[in-house]
């Protein structure tokens, strides 16, 4: 499914899709939904149906990856969650807020590196909250220009 988004089958890729969602939930398989949710709605569902769809079923993911050890793939899935919640236009302080919860709960699963993917987007939301001296640039509390090659670092070891 992930493979006929890419090469542009969009209707291909979500019915491959929705078939694979079948076959988890008569399996029952909930410890599989953080890796299959991940790939889905960030590379299928997210074209196919309305983004605000997209984030209960994310965010269900996330919760069942945490609740079966899967803690990279849970903070992936919570990585995505924000990015979703961020591009449906959701008020930036609850955003914000969630992104917080949630990047606490990568650190307390030692997920830093794989929330990395999130800084980019934390920066942008302080900077289009006014909490930035330039607005312009990714540079403040989020990702400091100091710390960025530590950062470029962790972002090769994902």
């Amino acid at each position: 499914s992930g493979m006929l988004s890419h090469v542009g089958d969009v209707s291909g890729a979500y019915k491959y899709g929705k078939f694979a969602l079948d076959i988890m939930q008569r399996m029952q398989a909930k410890e599989k939904y953080c890796r299959i949710y991940s790939l889905l709605y960030c590379t299928v569902f997210i074209k196919t149906n309305r983004m605000h769809s997209c984030l209960d079923p994310v965010l269900e993911a996330q919760r069942e990856g945490l609740k079966v050890g899967d803690t990279s793939y849970a903070t992936l899935c919570a990585v995505i969650y924000c990015n979703i919640a961020f591009r449906c236009k959701k008020k930036l302080s609850l955003v914000k807020k969630i992104s917080i919860d949630l990047k606490k709960e990568a650190k307390v699963y030692k997920q830093e590196s794989v929330w990395n993917l999130a800084l980019p987007l934390e920066q942008a939301i302080l900077n289009l909250m006014g909490h930035a001296d330039k607005p312009s640039i990714l540079d403040g509390d989020a990702i400091p220009v100091e710390n960025i090659d530590s950062y470029m670092a962790d972002r090769k070891s994902v």
